[in-house]
């Protein structure tokens, strides 16, 4: 007969090597979990067609240092241009067969593009001298962020803003934000927040309910909020291929299938580019053209 001490000593060797499966067993599920997402999204670039891409382009270049990332030919000339650290690019194009946006006569509050700067007098010399245009003149807002929004040659509003506190955590010059004056900031950032995996970076209040979102990797984000006082655009109205902003994924079909499911719709089913890329073109149910690419060689980081 066995003696109760020994009974006991074997008891507890199995129950703890049962704790110890399980709690083996937690964590490799858990890895499991958190490697099976669906897939991941990053902000890639925002699109314009323009009558002259090169020109565009090599404006940006000589101005602000972008550097092309990617250059086609005729007839298209399609021009990729990024800020130094990779962040998100602009996608400058000629189309004949779309319409090219008139920019100079959307509102700067309407929509603006805007760029981290340490020197917003500095800039403003430079590119007024090189052709922009004062839209709104340098301010200090409550959180003592110095804010200049100028029009570039052809029209299109951009913002550059010298920050007390950054909410991107970059190092010098670089793209932070695209601006959209909606109708209602909340329900937009909701549908983003939950569908494309975007973070919270800062929530204001009422009236303007102006909030700031992130991609998960915090590469760039949306300001979104509504002010009654000036226009709402309709991009359900405007071409797919006049404007469109545009996110890089992993997994284009999960991301298609998620967003039809969340109320967006098809503009172009995916199609396979002579690089190898993977694209699908689709309206979000606000009427926003966005584009989402699988790249075979990637252009950000």
């Amino acid at each position: 007969m066995k003696h109760p001490s020994f009974i006991r000593r074997v008891t507890f060797t199995i129950l703890f090597g049962i704790i110890i499966s399980c709690s083996s067993f937690a964590q490799v599920t858990n890895e499991k979990s958190d490697n099976n997402k669906p897939y991941e999204i990053r902000f890639e670039h925002l699109a314009f067609n323009v009558l002259d891409p090169v020109k565009v382009s090599k404006w940006y270049q000589e101005n602000l240092g972008l550097k092309v990332v990617r250059q086609g030919g005729e007839p298209t000339y399609t021009t990729f241009i990024s800020d130094q650290g990779g962040n998100m690019m602009f996608e400058f194009f000629y189309n004949k067969d779309y319409p090219v946006q008139d920019l100079s006569k959307w509102d700067c509050t309407s929509i603006h593009m805007a760029f981290i700067c340490e020197d917003v007098e500095k800039i403003k010399e430079k590119l007024v001298s090189n052709g922009a245009t004062v839209g709104i003149d340098i301010k200090k807002t409550d959180s003592g962020d110095e804010v200049l929004t100028l029009r570039d040659p052809w029209g299109l509003p951009i913002q550059f803003v010298k920050r007390v506190n950054k909410m991107l955590n970059h190092d010098g010059f670089y793209f932070e934000h695209l601006a959209f004056n909606l109708s209602d900031s909340r329900v937009k950032a909701k549908w983003f927040t939950e569908n494309l995996g975007m973070i919270v970076k800062r929530d204001g209040k009422a009236p303007s309910y102006g909030m700031f979102i992130s991609d998960a990797g915090e590469n760039m984000m949306l300001e979104l909020y509504q002010q009654k006082d000036y226009p709402v655009i309709g991009f359900d109205s405007i071409s797919h291929m006049t404007i469109h902003l545009a996110f890089m994924t992993n997994d284009i079909e999960a991301v298609k299938e998620k967003l039809l499911s969340a109320g967006a719709k098809v503009v172009e089913d995916i199609t396979k580019t002579a690089a190898g890329d993977f694209v699908l073109m689709m309206r979000d149910p606000f009427g926003m053209p966005v584009q989402f690419v699988k790249r075979a060689n990637p252009m950000v980081n």
